[in-house]
């Protein structure tokens, strides 16, 4: 409900991470909004704040939602469409001055996003390396972004050892500014050794051999089934 939204932006604004994603319930748009005007709330006039509400609404419905994340200083409005709904999302964008995000879901990257990019579907484009062909599907897409001078965000993986190959990609490119992680980071953090390396809202690339920290092999080995 609207009040578990604000204690959680709190939270994670708290935590001294530096921007916070609102995936509303996306069963009625009036309840959405107000989620969202409640977060902005909760957080103050400058906290970073993003809307991905996930494709549940119609495009008049969109367009109700982008005019009020831009009143609310929202960063961008993330799927508020499906990404295969060119045409409504190319009329989206078109309306809407907030930047409208889009393609993480799309199959064939780069190729299927060339097309979102070249005709305006969207204003900027997500990948990321367990959708979007690994680590040099993701390049590909990020370079794409670039030729167009379109905004590109790493989507999260779900998944630590993932979120790992995320924080490389971060560094290797220039557009990212985020690295996303599901909340409360201690809930989700395994599948490695030790937790990604955050502090002050940073992460920081590991500096141990491969991707820097090791998976854990005993959790592996605990949940992994033998079919015979």
């Amino acid at each position: 409900d609207v009040a578990a939204y604000m204690a959680e932006a709190r939270a994670v604004k708290g935590s001294g991470l530096r921007a916070y994603k609102v995936h509303p319930p996306g069963k009625s748009l009036a309840e959405d909004i107000e989620i969202h005007r409640a977060v902005r709330e909760a957080v103050g006039p400058d906290f970073p704040l993003m809307s991905d509400p996930v494709a549940p609404y119609t495009l008049d419905e969109a367009v109700r939602l982008g005019r009020e994340l831009e009143r609310l200083g929202y960063l961008w409005l993330e799927e508020p469409l499906p990404d295969e709904s060119f045409g409504a999302l190319r009329e989206l964008t078109r309306i809407l001055d907030i930047p409208v995000i889009g393609t993480e879901v799309l199959p064939k990257h780069p190729w299927s996003v060339a097309e979102c990019l070249a005709s305006r579907v969207v204003d900027g484009v997500r990948a990321d390396p367990s959708w979007s062909g690994g680590i040099t599907g993701t390049l590909k897409t990020v370079r794409l972004a670039e030729a167009f001078h379109a905004p590109f965000e790493l989507h999260a993986t779900i998944f630590q050892p993932l979120d790992l190959v995320n924080l490389h990609l971060n560094g290797a490119i220039g557009s990212s500014r985020y690295l996303e992680l599901l909340w409360p980071l201690d809930r989700f953090a395994f599948g490695l050794t030790a937790p990604l390396p955050i502090s002050d809202g940073i992460a920081r690339m590991p500096d141990g051999p491969g991707l820097g920290i090791p998976l854990d092999r005993d959790l592996i080995e605990n949940d992994t089934l033998e079919v015979l």
